[in-house]
C-alpha cells in the first residue's frame, strides 16, 4: 500500500467536488435546454404549485396567500418557500418555474458535496461517496418542485456542521446551532433529526470531559465545554417551538394547515374501514415502498448498530481526534436513522398512508440508504485499524481497502449516470402527471371563456390556480386558511364561498383511468395516461340558460375551425378541442404535420356543461394545420394495427410494430384489465443487459394494464409497451396471477427471430 502525496489528494479532492457541481449543474442546463413548459408541468407536483403562486404573490407584497388575499395560509414548509420567493422578482411566472428547478438540481449537487466536504474533513474515504452522486440523481422524488432538495441540503449542512464541531467545538457550537434550529423549518419532523444529533453531541462532549478524582458528574456537567455543549440542543428546541408560536399567533394553529388537513382526511378513512387499527394501518405503510420490510429492517439495523457504538465509544477510557471526528459523522448517519423511523412512526399512529405516504416525505431514506455501504467501510476500516494495532497498519489498511471496493462495486452495479438525462428525453416515463397537463387546459380555457371579474374555487388547485389570471380558492383546505379548515370539520365550508366571493367552481378529474387514456401513433410513439374531465360551472347556474349554449357562446371567438364540426384550440404544444354532441364509442382523432404524418385517437368525455371535450400534448416535432375529426373505433383500431398477423396468437394478441409490442384483445372483461403482464427479452450480445442481467441472460419486465397506461375503445383493450434499443433474440411474454405459494400463469407465448431477419 502507498499514499498519494498531500498537494494530489488535495487536487483530487477539488476535482472531485468540481465533478460533483458540473454534473448538476449540466443535468439543470440539459432539461432547460430540452424541456418546454408542457414536459415542466408533468414531472412537478401540483402541490409544488401551491408553493409558487404563494412564493409569487409574496414577491408582490401580498402575505402567506394562495389566492391574491382573500385567505392567508401557512399551508407548506416555510425554509422552501423563502428560498424560492426571489426568483419572481426576477423571472415571469414561466421562467420562475424554470428557475426553480435548476435551483432545485444545484441543492441536490449542493448537498453531495457538503457530505463529501464532511467526511473528508473527518479522515473517511471520502473518494466512496462518489456513489451517492448517481443514487441520488435516480430518486424522482427529489424532483417534484417541493421541499425535498431544499431538505436535503439542510440534511448535508449538518453533517458538515456536525463535523466541524467535533473538530472545534468552540469555533463552530454557534453554527451547529443555526443548523439545528432551521431543520425543522424545512420539514416539521427533523426536529427529531435535529434533537438526536445535537443530544448525541452533548454525550460526547460530557464523556470526555476529564473529571478529577472524587469529582462528580455535575460538576463536569456543568464544566465550560459541557455548557457550550447545551446550545445546540437548545437550539434546535427553540427552533420548533418558535415555529409552533409563529403559527398559532398568525394563522390560529401551531402546525401548517395540511397537516392538519390531511389528519382530518385520515380520520374520515378510517372512519370508512371501521375505525382506526394499529395493525391495519401498519400492513398497509409497510407496503409503501419507502418502508418495505427490507428497507425498514435495513433501518432498524443501523439505529441499533450505531447506539451500541455510541455506547462503546462512551465507555473507552482512550478516546483519540480520530474517535470523536468518525463518531461525529456517525452521528449524522444515526440521525437519518431516527428521523426515517419517526416518519414512520407518525404516519402508522396518525395518517392514513393514502395521505401520509407522498416519496418527497422521505428524504432521509434516501440519504441513510446512499450512505449504508460507505458508513460501514469506514465503522471496518476503523475497527480493523484498532484490532490489528499499528504493526499490522498495512494488513488493516490491505483488508478495508477491499471492503470500501467490495461496496464500490456494489454501489456501481446499479448506477446510472446517464439516468437523469434519460428522463428528460422521455416523453412518457413510467410516471407523468398527464392529468396536470389537464389542470393546465382547465386554466387556458377559462381565461378564455370567464370575461367578467370572477374568483374560481377549486379542489385540485396548483396548476390552476399558478396560471389562471382569476383568483383561484382552494376547497380542499391544503392551503386555506384555519377557518375554512374548521368549517371543513363542520361541515359548513359551503357557507363561506359568499364571503370569498366564489363565482365558479372548477375541477378536474384525477383518478379515473378507463376510457381517458390516449394513444399517439406514428413518430414519435408515446404512451399517455390521458386528460382528464375538466369541468367549469357557475355556482348558481342562471335560470333558463342552457350552460352548453353559454360556454359555446363565450368559446365561439377563439375556435380555430381546422375540423370536422368541432371547435379547435391551439396552444403551442397543448391541443384542446370542443363539439356540441358526442355519440358512445366515437372518437377525438387528431391529425398533425411532422417528421411524418401523425395522429392520436381520444375518447371524447362530457364537461359538466353537457359539451364533448379533447386535449392532447403535440409532439415536439408537430407543425400545422393541426385538424381534427370524429371516427369509430373499430375504424381506428384497424388503421393502428394495418390489418397484419399477430406474431404472438394467444389470450391477447401481441403485434411487432416498429419498435414496440401491441397487445390487443377483443371483447376485453375486468380481469384482463388487473393480471400482470410478464415480458421476457432476451438479446443477441448479453452484455447488452444490465450486469445484474447477465447471471439470468435476459430482461424481465412486470407491469399491469395501467402501468403501460393501456387504452380501451369499447370492449376493445390495447396495451403498447416500447422495446429496448438493443438487438433481440427472443420474445417471451404473457400473464399471470399471483397464489398462494407462487404465481400461475394463465397464457404465454413466444416468438424469435430468425438468424439473419
Amino acid at each position: 500500500m502507498f499514499t498519494l502525496p498531500a498537494p494530489l489528494r488535495h487536487a483530487l479532492f477539488v476535482l472531485f467536488i468540481g465533478g460533483i457541481l458540473a454534473y448538476g449543474a449540466a443535468f439543470a442546463g440539459y432539461l432547460l435546454v430540452n424541456f418546454d413548459l408542457i414536459n415542466l408541468i408533468r414531472y412537478i407536483s401540483d402541490d409544488a404549485f401551491y408553493y409558487f403562486q404563494i412564493a409569487y404573490h409574496l414577491s408582490e407584497g401580498r402575505f402567506s396567500t394562495f389566492d391574491g388575499g382573500i385567505t392567508q395560509t401557512n399551508g407548506y414548509h416555510p425554509l422552501w418557500l423563502l428560498l424560492i420567493t426571489p426568483f419572481y422578482w426576477m423571472f415571469d411566472k414561466e421562467g420562475a418555474l424554470f428557475a426553480i428547478k435548476a435551483l432545485e438540481i444545484m441543492l441536490i449537487a449542493g448537498a453531495v458535496a457538503l457530505i463529501a466536504v464532511a467526511a473528508r474533513l473527518a479522515r473517511l474515504a471520502w473518494y466512496l461517496l462518489f456513489a451517492v452522486l448517481p443514487i441520488l440523481y435516480q430518486t424522482q422524488a427529489l424532483f417534484h418542485g417541493l421541499e425535498a432538495a431544499a431538505a436535503l441540503f439542510m440534511l448535508g449542512l449538518l453533517f458538515l456542521a456536525l463535523v466541524l464541531y467535533a473538530r472545534n467545538p468552540e469555533r463552530w457550537t454557534w453554527p451547529l446551532a443555526v443548523v439545528a434550529f432551521a431543520l425543522p423549518w424545512v420539514r416539521l419532523e427533523y426536529i427529531a433529526i435535529s434533537l438526536t444529533a445535537t443530544a448525541a453531541l452533548l454525550l460526547m462532549e460530557w464523556s470526555r470531559q476529564e473529571r478529577p478524582a472524587g469529582a462528580s458528574w455535575w460538576a463536569a456537567l456543568t464544566a465550560i465545554p459541557a455548557r457550550r455543549a447545551f446550545v445546540p440542543i437548545i437550539s434546535a428546541l427553540t427552533g420548533i417551538l418558535t415555529y409552533f408560536a409563529y403559527n398559532k399567533l398568525v394563522f390560529g394553529g401551531i402546525v401548517p394547515v395540511s397537516g392538519a388537513t390531511k389528519r382530518a382526511w385520515s380520520q374520515v378513512r378510517f372512519e370508512e374501514q371501521g375505525g382506526y387499527s394499529l395493525f391495519q394501518n401498519l400492513q398497509d405503510v409497510r407496503q409503501i415502498y419507502v418502508f418495505q420490510n427490507e428497507m425498514l429492517l435495513v433501518a432498524l439495523a443501523i439505529c441499533a448498530g450505531f447506539l451500541l457504538l455510541l455506547v462503546w465509544w462512551l465507555a473507552r477510557r482512550s478516546r483519540s481526534r480520530e474517535d470523536w471526528l468518525l463518531l461525529a459523522f456517525m452521528v449524522g448517519v444515526f440521525s437519518l436513522a431516527v428521523g426515517h423511523l419517526a416518519k414512520f412512526a407518525q404516519t402508522v399512529l396518525q395518517v392514513h398512508p393514502d395521505w401520509g405516504s407522498y416519496p418527497w416525505y422521505f428524504v432521509p431514506f434516501y440519504l441513510l440508504l446512499a450512505l449504508v455501504i460507505p458508513a460501514g467501510c469506514y465503522v471496518a476500516l476503523h475497527f480493523l485499524r484498532r484490532i490489528l494495532g499499528p504493526r499490522s497498519a498495512l494488513a488493516a489498511n490491505g483488508v478495508s481497502g477491499g471492503i470500501i471496493l467490495i461496496g464500490a462495486v456494489l454501489l456501481f452495479t446499479d448506477a446510472d449516470f446517464a439516468r437523469p438525462f434519460r428522463y428528460v428525453d422521455q416523453d412518457n416515463p413510467s410516471t407523468p402527471r398527464e392529468w396536470m397537463v389537464t389542470s393546465y387546459a382547465g386554466a387556458q380555457v377559462m381565461n378564455r371563456t370567464l370575461t367578467e371579474d370572477n374568483v374560481i374555487g377549486s379542489w385540485d388547485a396548483g396548476v390552476m390556480g399558478y396560471f389562471s389570471r382569476y383568483p383561484v380558492v382552494n376547497l380542499d383546505g391544503l392551503v386555506n386558511s384555519y377557518d375554512y379548515f374548521h368549517a371543513t370539520e363542520s361541515g359548513t365550508e359551503t357557507a363561506l364561498y359568499p364571503r370569498y366571493g366564489i363565482t365558479h367552481l372548477a375541477n378536474i378529474r384525477i383518478f379515473s383511468r378507463l376510457g381517458d387514456s390516449l394513444l399517439f401513433d406514428g413518430p414519435p410513439f408515446l404512451e399517455s395516461v390521458g386528460y382528464r374531465k375538466f369541468g367549469l360551472w357557475p355556482v348558481e347556474p342562471t335560470e333558463g340558460v342552457d350552460p352548453a349554449a353559454w360556454f359555446w357562446q363565450r368559446m365561439e371567438p377563439h375556435f380555430d375551425y381546422q375540423a370536422d364540426g368541432v371547435g379547435l384550440l391551439v396552444d403551442g404544444r397543448l391541443a384542446q378541442a370542443f363539439a356540441r354532441d358526442c355519440r358512445p364509442g366515437e372518437l377525438a382523432v387528431w391529425d398533425w404535420s411532422g417528421a411524418g404524418t401523425a395522429t392520436v385517437a381520444q375518447n371524447w368525455t362530457q364537461t359538466q356543461t353537457g359539451l364533448c371535450a379533447a386535449a392532447t400534448v403535440l409532439p415536439p416535432d408537430a407543425t400545422p394545420p393541426v385538424r381534427i375529426k370524429t371516427a369509430t373505433a373499430s375504424d381506428y383500431r384497424a388503421r393502428l394495427l394495418g390489418g397484419g398477423e399477430p406474431a404472438i396468437r394467444a389470450t391477447f394478441d401481441v403485434y411487432l410494430t416498429e419498435n414496440r409490442l401491441i397487445y390487443a384483445k377483443e371483447q376485453c372483461e375486468g380481469d384482463d384489465l388487473t393480471a400482470q403482464f410478464f415480458l421476457h427479452l432476451e438479446p443477441v450480445a448479453v452484455q447488452d443487459l444490465t450486469v445484474r442481467r447477465w447471471l439470468y441472460g435476459f430482461d424481465n419486465l412486470h407491469f399491469d394494464f395501467f402501468d403501460q397506461q393501456g387504452v380501451r375503445l369499447g370492449d376493445f383493450c390495447l396495451v403498447a409497451v416500447p422495446l429496448p434499443e438493443y438487438a433481440i433474440a427472443t420474445i417471451r411474454t404473457g400473464q399471470f396471477v399471483v397464489v398462494a405459494g407462487g404465481y400461475e400463469r394463465l397464457w404465454e407465448g413466444e416468438f424469435s427471430w430468425k438468424e439473419g431477419e
